[in-house]
């Protein structure tokens, strides 16, 4: 990277001190203008009122760092198609850690070196930066995971029609490494863009979900889609594979088809193994297996309303997932997964479109309803689920200044990591007031924590934490594609793009009106580690209690009426409502003005339908869902 000199960072100070410490404190609409630009992949700039909102009474907090470690660098400079990223970095239990990122040294052209670059920390220090690829042929978009009792693999896409590709050695951070394949399904071109996770007790169980090459990538269609998500999976370290599998859920029955790098995979928990996916065109929702890839259950996180629209009529701008999302398994193997917000619509010629200046991180878990296929950012904020924002409300004013294009929500990329005590600590790419060389706003990587409690109540700590915010590292930095560690000892540990300028080389190549970097620059794969912070006031972590506290309803199943009981510890407001698996809200009950003690919900069942439901108590800023059956 360069290193800008003292007259630029006066001049970044400037804009630091006059645009990014002032925060609004009330949601609000803004209004910013921008040129309609057709790119490829059917999504199109829309001309936008750049909505975007910013709740009340969260302060800043700010990490300071230096020299973190550079693991390696890259001319490549798109870690994922835009979209989820990969496993790309793994703590073991002894301290080590191995890291991999899509490397290429070439300036532009084809990148015929790319490949996985691939280095490791061996408790004290990391090796030289890599000079050449983990593998012999060209490859792209690596997952990394620990292989046998004390080796590691990673896994990688080739050109059509090679198969995709993965690399073991027996010792970690040492030795040659062997190369060996998956087979390609019949009637297939090839598979693209896969994510790989491994588990069982020496990790030789490798789970593979990967997509048949679309049509516009000189593919076919497979069984109706132009672009089916498929499953595979080894149970003895890749010698044998089992056959690709379309799981119930994710068909031509439900789907047109999937788009690159809209999935990822959560950090097995023994036997339980899941993955999440998500779009602007797509329902999010997520597969769950809890007999390692034997069965598996679909959950809808949000009803996308339009799964099967490919134009005919028009589709007004609504409110979506963005294609970038992370998932986690607690200590209890129960899924937590975040995505970005942003806005899309489309055009009567089957056009689609997305709006830039819209943000938000959004947070689900399974004790909770899906989200109605409305999203209103409020009413998410509201019930607890809006847990990410542009920081700096400034960025939506200001008519020169310019964002980059990722295609994705100005807080987008999150990462999740759940500790053993159940601490919750997400990351995200979030955009800033600050400005590259080109006037084009620079991305930073945020933090925010929560503490998991055994009544599956979720606490958010009210800062969101800057994790590069050192003024001379990386206030003038992009900071993009993060990736977290799954396990953490005292820190979290972070992987993450660092570039002079905002916006993707690579992605931009072909795309017109393509708006950030056009030349080819260094990038700089970062490692950053993060002390933990708890910040509920106490070192007994095991103990905290909320504000209040509800118990499991019963009699469960319900039959005519089932009895709720809440213990709250300060005065405040009691809300009990019950919806439906569509997120349709049926019961409302509400208790107003009450002191600290027991309160009891009684919820009459008679009038509902047989099936599951969810009820959810909410108390002032806090709630708690959990589901019922009623029969």
């Amino acid at each position: 990277m360069k290193k800008f000199t003292l007259p630029s960072i006066i001049l970044g100070l400037v804009i630091l001190v006059s645009g990014y410490t002032g925060y609004a404190q009330s949601f609000s609409s803004r209004q910013k203008a921008a040129k309609a630009i057709k790119i490829p992949s059917n999504k199109v700039i829309l001309q936008n009122d750049g909505i975007g909102i910013k709740p009340p009474n969260v302060y800043v907090s700010n990490n300071t760092v230096f020299d973190d470690p550079i693991t390696m660098m890259t001319k490549y400079d798109l870690q994922t198609n835009n979209a989820s990223g990969q496993q790309r970095i793994y703590m073991y239990p002894d301290g080590t850690i191995g890291a991999v990122a899509t490397m290429s040294h070439e300036d532009g052209g084809a990148y015929s070196e790319r490949g996985t670059g691939y280095n490791y920390f061996n408790g004290s220090s990391w090796n030289a930066e890599p000079a050449s690829r983990v593998e012999t042929t060209r490859t792209g978009w690596p997952s990394y995971q620990p292989f046998g009792l004390t080796g590691e693999i990673v896994l990688a896409h080739q050109a059509p029609p090679q198969p995709i590709k993965f690399c073991t050695r027996p010792v970690k951070g040492t030795g040659t490494w062997a190369e060996s394949t998956i087979p390609i399904p019949t009637d297939v071109t090839t598979m693209w863009w896969p994510r790989m996770v491994t588990n069982g007790p020496d990790h030789n169980y490798i789970h593979v979900i990967a997509m048949t090459l679309p049509t516009g990538n000189g593919g076919v269609i497979y069984n109706g889609m132009d672009g089916a998500l498929l499953y595979i999976r080894s149970l003895d370290g890749g010698a044998t594979w089992s056959d690709w599998q379309q799981l119930d859920g994710m068909t031509s029955a439900e789907y047109i088809n999937f788009t690159a790098d809209i999935y990822s995979w959560a950090q097995p928990q023994g036997n339980i193994i899941a993955f999440t996916v998500g779009g602007n065109w797509q329902d999010q929702f997520l597969m769950k297996s809890m007999d390692n890839g034997d069965t598996w259950t679909k959950t809808i996180i949000w009803p996308c309303p339009y799964n099967f629209w490919a134009g005919g009529d028009s589709v007004p701008r609504y409110y979506c997932a963005d294609g970038t999302m992370s998932v986690a398994l607690d200590q209890q193997g129960i899924a937590h997964v975040t995505f970005g917000l942003q806005q899309a619509s489309g055009d009567v010629a089957g056009g689609k479109y997305w709006v830039p200046y819209t943000d938000g991180l959004i947070y689900w878990n399974e004790y909770m309803p899906p989200f109605p296929d409305v999203l209103d950012p409020q009413t998410l904020y509201d019930d607890g689920n809006y847990i990410g924002w542009v920081k700096d409300t400034m960025v939506f004013y200001p008519t020169t200044q310019k964002l980059a294009h990722y295609y994705t929500s100005m807080t987008s990329n999150p990462g999740i990591t759940i500790d053993q005590d159940n601490n919750m600590f997400v990351i995200w790419a979030g955009v800033t007031p600050l400005l590259d060389p080109d006037d084009f706003y620079l991305r930073h990587i945020f933090e925010r924590t929560a503490k998991i409690f055994p009544d599956h109540n979720v606490m958010w700590e009210d800062s969101l934490n800057d994790l590069t915010s050192d003024f001379l590292q990386y206030n003038w930095t992009e900071c993009m594609y993060p990736d977290i560690a799954a396990n953490s000892d005292d820190n979290i540990y972070v992987l993450f793009q660092a570039d002079d300028l905002a916006g993707s080389y690579v992605k931009g190549l072909n795309i017109s009106g393509y708006s950030g970097q056009t030349s080819v620059t260094e990038n700089n794969m970062i490692f950053l580690s993060w002390e933990k912070s708890y910040p509920f006031g106490t070192e007994d972590k095991k103990n905290l209690k909320p504000s209040f506290s509800v118990s499991k309803n019963y009699p469960n199943p319900v039959i005519d009426l089932t009895t709720v009981d809440v213990n709250i510890r300060k005065t405040g407001n009691l809300i009990l409502e019950v919806a439906n698996l569509m997120g349709q809200k049926l019961i409302s009950m509400e208790k107003a003005n009450l002191n600290p003690g027991n309160y009891r919900f009684l919820i009459d069942g008679s009038n509902l339908e047989s099936g599951v439901y969810f009820y959810t108590v909410n108390f002032n800023n806090e709630s708690v869902t959990d589901k019922m059956i009623v029969e």
